[in-house]
């Protein structure tokens, strides 16, 4: 049986509806039912992610919420102080033993890939070069992450191994690995980064594979979490303190970096103590990235 389109998934929920309220579920074929059951899982499924669909030629930022107009920035009572304070431009939740975030991954800060008739279009900085034909585009991310996340025993699992994204940026953007499309290295895809370090792939899913600089510049700042649970900072540790003076590259003070880009210290938001991630030096990727080729824990899930 074919897959209906968009149209006729909602046609098809109308037509259930308007029957529904004067036949009973049983009078209907079983063909009927399966396009209805389908067409009520997708028109559901893309209500979860609230807000408007993004049309980059009409997209402006929302000064109250600093997301893109129309896009709903929310994150739940249930949800921790070190979430429900800096995680903005998706929707948080909790769900049993795990964070929901939901995120339409539409970045808040202007981007060659918005296309040129955009109001949130900036040209590339000199030296850079577009990635193909590649625009942003209105994703439907959904992350279950472990809510108590803890080191993996045995064989880590590897980041290049086809997740749709490896974490979640504060500004509910997809973080990926530290792999480039086959063929080149992130040192040559980097090229094609815009002024805040991202760029999209061929179906529009922007992302950051570096430091969001609107997010972090070479300082301690919060960058997101990945899917494993445990959180990723930007290249230097706040060491628990208020004060920037001792924000140092880790090694410096406190623990050195594992393969993983990440060790496990005392900061700010977790002063008893976290394994967390650093954007760090990456010997496949050839520059500094957000994660290495593994991850410390065990990771949840993403779909798109």
């Amino acid at each position: 049986m074919p897959v209906p389109n968009f149209r006729t998934f909602s046609l098809l929920l109308l037509i259930g509806f308007s029957l529904s309220l004067c036949k009973p579920k049983s009078d209907f074929d079983e063909e009927t039912l399966l396009l209805l059951a389908a067409a009520t899982t997708k028109i559901c499924a893309n209500a979860a992610y609230t807000g408007a669909t993004v049309v980059n030629s009409t997209a402006t930022l929302n000064a109250s919420t600093d997301c893109i107009t129309g896009m709903t920035s929310s994150m739940s009572a249930d949800l921790p102080a070190w979430i429900r304070n800096n995680f903005k431009c998706s929707v948080g939740s909790v769900s049993g033993s795990n964070y929901v975030f939901r995120s339409q991954n539409i970045p808040n800060n202007k981007s060659f890939y918005f296309g040129s008739t955009s109001p949130m279009y900036e040209a590339l900085a000199g030296g850079q070069k577009s990635a193909g034909n590649n625009q942003i585009a209105s994703q439907c991310l959904v992350y279950t992450i472990p809510s108590s996340p803890a080191a993996k025993s045995g064989t880590l699992v590897g980041t290049q191994s086809g997740y749709a994204s490896v974490g979640i940026t504060v500004n509910g953007l997809a973080i990926f690995n530290n792999a480039a499309a086959p063929g080149d290295t992130l040192a040559t895809e980097a090229q094609t980064f815009d002024k805040f370090n991202g760029h999209p792939q061929s179906s529009g899913v922007y992302h950051h594979h570096s430091q969001p600089l609107n997010v972090t510049n070479n300082n301690a700042n919060l960058i997101g979490v990945l899917i494993d649970g445990f959180p990723v900072y930007g290249l230097h540790c706040d060491n628990n303190t208020a004060s920037t003076a001792d924000d140092n590259v880790p090694g410096t003070v406190g623990p050195a970096l594992d393969a993983n880009h990440g060790h496990t210290a005392a900061t700010l938001l977790f002063p008893g103590g976290i394994y967390h991630y650093h954007f760090a030096s990456d010997a496949t990727a050839g520059i500094n990235t957000l994660i290495g080729s593994n991850f410390y824990g065990t990771p949840g899930t993403v779909s798109n």
